[in-house]
C-alpha cells in the first residue's frame, strides 16, 4: 500500500468515501490521520491516495491563504459567544467550521453572519457524527 507523508498536526481535506470531502487532522507520524479527537471512539486512519488528499495547512494557513483573517476572527468570536468548550479543546471542530463558512465565501472583506456560522457549525457535527458512526460500526465489526 502506497502512503503518503504530511505535516503532523496541519489538516487535510479528504474523500469522505460518500461523494464527499471532509476536513482531518495529521497524525504525529505524518501518514495516517485523525477524524474525530476522541482516541477512545476512533482509530488513525492511514492517508492513502485514493482519498485525494489535499493540505490546507495549519488553521492560520488556511485562514491567510485564503483571505479569511475577518470570517476567523468572526467564527472565534461566534463560538465564544454560544460558550461553546470546542473552541479551545477541538482544534479539528474549529477548523472544520472555518472550512464550511469558506464555502460560502472568502477575501479580506468576507465576514460570515450569524446564519452562515450557524450551519458551519451543524455541517462540522455531522462530519463529527459521521466519523462516529463509522468507527461504530467499525469497532461492531472486529469484535464480531
Amino acid at each position: 500500500m502506497k502512503t503518503m507523508r504530511f505535516q503532523p498536526g496541519t489538516f487535510l481535506e479528504v474523500d469522505d468515501l460518500a461523494g464527499g470531502r471532509k476536513v482531518v487532522m495529521v497524525c504525529k507520524d505524518g501518514v495516517t490521520f485523525w477524524d474525530m479527537l476522541d482516541a477512545k471512539e476512533a482509530t488513525p486512519l492511514v492517508i492513502h491516495p485514493s482519498m485525494n488528499p489535499v493540505e490546507i495547512g495549519t488553521f492560520a494557513q488556511f485562514s491567510a491563504a485564503k483571505g479569511l483573517q475577518r470570517a476567523t476572527r468572526k467564527v472565534i468570536a461566534f463560538l465564544r459567544r454560544r460558550l461553546d468548550t470546542r473552541l479551545d479543546s477541538d482544534p479539528l471542530f474549529v477548523m472544520r467550521v472555518l472550512w464550511f463558512a469558506a464555502q460560502k465565501g472568502a477575501g479580506d472583506a468576507y465576514e460570515p453572519d450569524d446564519g452562515v456560522l450557524d450551519w458551519a457549525c451543524e455541517q462540522a457535527q455531522s462530519q463529527q457524527q459521521a466519523a462516529a458512526r463509522i468507527h461504530g460500526y467499525a469497532e461492531k465489526f472486529c469484535v464480531a
